[in-house]
């Protein structure tokens, strides 16, 4: 289990004690402090003596949770990996399902849904019961037909790196994406062609907490659905002769969203790009 922190001494205890209760227990629990200013250097340090699976590394300076969770996947020495962001938490069979999920079917990552809680609100959003359970199973050709416009919260759920378990074997040529921010969105789908098989279960054992001071929160639309993920997705199903409908048409609902916040913001340069590309793809769309 890799938990990037960054200024976490508000939630990381909780995080952490929701993973070291968990039903399956054969884990390693490795935890980054990301260049933390506050009192997170010490929390990890006060955790780590309660817990021998527990192993740290500390930084410095902050790099960003990319470079956190690359930095992490040197250190991992299982044939597993989960994430878990310092704010979130799981429920105790949030692992022992996953492995299960991954094991009985053969699968190279197993995927679990979530609930929100709004902490602005002390409020959980509750979407899945126990009666709407259901799995399924993957190829990744059929993932990239599958993956948007689902409801409870699929599209997401299927491109953040926590809520996984992912065969270790899967990272041996990919890292996440540095920049700062979208390493999720420039990286899972990189691990999904990598896999053969992905299955997911309709079953919440996680929690996302939504609060103000999260990079998604306070990042402008624009860089959270930027179209340049999109593009390299493109570029490369291109190559393997995957089907790109629902790729372009991703990348038409992001153009036209981050080129009306670039002329708004005056950047007139990437709004022409953006319209010429938009134009270019409504001229020579197949009927």
């Amino acid at each position: 289990m890799i938990i990037p922190a960054y200024n976490a001494e508000k939630y990381l205890e909780q995080c952490v004690e929701s993973v070291r209760t968990q039903i399956y227990n054969n884990i390693e629990i490795i935890i980054v402090n990301d260049g933390s200013t506050d009192r997170t250097a010490e929390i990890i340090e006060r955790l780590k003596e309660k817990d021998s699976r527990i192993r740290t590394l500390h930084k410095r300076i902050n790099e960003g949770i990319g470079a956190t969770r690359n930095s992490a996947l040197e250190l991992v020495t299982g044939q597993y990996i989960l994430f878990l962001d310092s704010d979130d938490w799981i429920d105790p069979n949030h692992i022992s399902d996953l492995y299960n999920l991954l094991v009985r079917t053969d699968s190279d990552v197993s995927i679990a849904n979530f609930t929100r809680y709004i902490e602005s609100d002390n409020r959980y959003e509750i979407h899945i019961t126990d009666d709407d359970y259901y799995e399924q199973i993957f190829t990744p050709q059929e993932w990239f037909t599958y993956q948007y416009g689902k409801p409870h919260n699929l599209s997401l759920c299927f491109t953040v790196p926590w809520g996984k378990l992912y065969k270790r074997s899967l990272f041996d040529n990919i890292l996440y994406y540095t920049g700062p921010f979208g390493e999720d969105d420039r990286t899972t789908w990189k691990l999904y062609l990598v896999a053969d098989k992905i299955a997911y279960m309709h079953r919440s054992t996680m929690v996302y907490r939504v609060n103000g001071e999260s990079l998604t929160q306070t990042t402008e639309r624009s860089e959270v659905f930027s179209v340049e993920p999109v593009l390299e997705r493109l570029a490369l199903l291109s190559m393997l002769g995957f089907d790109l409908k629902n790729e372009i048409a991703a990348f038409d609902w992001r153009a036209n969203l981050v080129k009306n916040i670039s002329l708004a913001n005056g950047n007139v340069e990437l709004y022409k790009e953006l319209q010429f590309q938009l134009n270019m793809i409504e001229k020579y769309r197949k009927n």
